[in-house]
């Protein structure tokens, strides 16, 4: 019985330590940038979804972004090594910057 509540308290403590890298979660930009959002897409390749292909970051950036607001286009996009040579091997990161179009600007 001890073990297994020693189990459920650690399992509860874990995520609170967990890695964010390689998650999909959507940013408000800082005031002051040419863009709107700052979208971290997935690191992973699934059918369909080639993280490396420029076009299927931008695709689905905007596919998360479009609830937000009424014309996203994205202005650029970026590549973040996570890897420490020699010590860890990790896929990048990557963020994909888009824009609320012109003219229109998010609610705050």
């Amino acid at each position: 019985m001890k073990a297994v509540c020693a189990l459920v308290g650690f399992s509860v403590a874990l995520p609170g330590c967990a890695d964010v890298r390689g998650t999909v979660r959507v940013e408000q930009a800082t005031a002051g940038k040419p863009y709107d959002f700052v979208v971290h897409v997935k690191n992973s390749a699934e059918i369909g979804y080639n993280p490396e292909v420029p076009g299927d970051r931008a695709g689905m950036a905007v596919a998360l972004v479009k609830r937000y607001c009424p014309g996203p286009r994205v202005v650029g996009q970026e590549k973040i090594i996570t890897e420490i040579y020699g010590i860890t091997s990790s896929k990048p990161d990557y963020v994909v910057f888009v824009s609320c179009g012109i003219g229109s600007r998010r609610a705050d």
